[in-house]
């Protein structure tokens, strides 16, 4: 096999036997390089296997992972099919592709997968990938390589869970004997604080300023997490309808006429008299399949008073769309009939406490692990607005913050049906 070069921690990395781990380190640390290097060994020592290899997007996927992964196969690549996103190499073949939409990993039986900037990909990737390892014949591994984004599921699965199939190794990016001699110098002029210890260390911090929600009371949350009892389409199920319970839904719907690369729709469906999340959806989706995702799923929970953001083309439009799919239960401002859904502006603050009162107090059951990973990443910043942090997704916590609020809204004579596009 082709001789690499590693160093310190990579070595041992690139050694591990261990069913699952993880590699943390700061910007320059060799993370990806360090991921397929281990590819490289795997695909020698398992004649036939067949590997998948992810980023949080596609553009993540072709800018960097697989530009090393073709410069560390080289000689052993024999074909790279760019369409199908499939590298052919001698001893096997890997599969490129984006965690966008984690319900697309799903199909192919795997030997290993390697995550790329796990941190920015949503945990029901890992999860559904862990899934896939079940190629006959072959040792199975799953491994990542990345930065940390605060406390998130990353951390949650790595370091707050001590379990013996699963091993993290970090180190500082300073370890690196082969960057230029400026590079560690250069960060640090630019880089401060929790921002330098996340981006130059490695380390799990919260960037951007002070978590919005009590990091001790998501921790505990998390742990009570559970799978779904069942999907449908994109969204996960928690618990299916009680006759004449009343619902509420809030809608999330990413910035811009058509999705951008790594933005997500997401909707939230919360029973309001037990103050329980039973469903929730999120995807990369046009605003036209975003309403026709949601509008049956609504429907099904006795008509879920729903309350969808509206911010910008793609918001104004799913909610046209929403109307004209013939859902008219949604929430509109006093005074304001024939424009519903919520403005966020000045009011976002105000909704998103009322969301972090309801965590602080337990009030809130949240059985999904993908919405309170979320919650972990989202900061209040030095401007006091909030937000996720950089490289962390916000579009469930919104979701969830928009259902929530439209509780104070379950007696009949506050809730106002609109029609919508008619």
């Amino acid at each position: 096999m082709k001789r690499l070069i590693t160093f310190g921690k990579q070595t041992e990395f690139v050694e591990s036997p261990s069913p699952f781990i993880a590699l943390v380190t700061g910007v320059g640390g060799g993370k990806t390089q360090a991921g397929a290097t281990k590819s490289l060994k795997v695909v020698g020592d398992n004649p036939g296997v067949l590997g998948m290899v992810t980023a949080p997007t596609y553009k993540m996927l072709s800018q960097a992972t697989i530009r090393t992964y073709i410069d560390v196969f080289d000689e052993y690549i024999l074909d790279y099919a760019k369409g199908e996103q499939s590298l052919k190499v001698r001893g096997g073949e890997i599969l490129f592709r984006s965690t966008e939409d984690p319900e697309t990993l799903r199909g192919p039986n795997l030997g290993f997968f390697h995550m790329d900037e796990p941190a920015m990909s949503p945990l029901a990737a890992f999860l559904i990938l862990q899934g896939r390892l079940r190629q006959p014949g072959v040792k199975h591994q799953g491994w990542l390589t990345g930065t940390p984004k605060g406390y998130n599921w990353l951390f949650q699965e790595f370091v707050a869970r001590k379990r013996a199939e699963y091993q993290l190794i970090t180190y500082s990016a300073r370890e690196n004997p082969f960057l230029p001699p400026d590079f560690i110098r250069r960060l640090e002029e630019s880089y401060k604080g929790d921002f330098a210890l996340q981006e130059i260390e490695g380390a799990f911090v919260v960037v951007g300023g002070d978590c919005l929600f009590a990091l001790q009371t998501l921790k505990a949350m998390f742990a009570d997490c559970r799978e779904p009892i069942g999907r449908k389409g994109l969204w996960s199920i928690w618990k299916e309808p009680i006759v004449g319970r009343f619902y509420t839904a809030g809608l999330d719907t990413a910035t811009g006429e058509v999705q951008g690369e790594g933005s997500e729709s997401a909707s939230v469906i919360v029973d309001a008299k037990a103050g329980e999340v039973v469903a929730e959806l999120h995807g990369s989706m046009t605003p036209d399949l975003l309403a026709e995702a949601v509008v049956p799923t609504w429907g099904r929970y006795n008509e879920a008073l729903a309350c969808p953001e509206r911010m910008g083309p793609a918001g104004q439009w799913a909610i046209h769309k929403i109307g004209e799919l013939g859902y008219h239960r949604l929430w509109a401002e006093k005074g304001k009939i024939d424009l519903p859904g919520w403005t966020m502006g000045t009011n976002r603050n105000d909704l998103l406490l009322g969301l972090e009162e309801a965590v602080r107090t337990r009030e809130i059951v949240i059985p999904a692990r993908s919405i309170i990973d979320q919650m972990f990443t989202f900061v209040r910043g030095k401007d006091g607005k909030f937000r996720a942090t950089e490289g962390a997704r916000d579009d469930l916590v919104v979701a969830l913050a928009l259902a929530w609020r439209m509780r104070e809204e379950r007696h009949p004579e506050k809730i106002r049906v609109i029609t919508v596009g008619a």
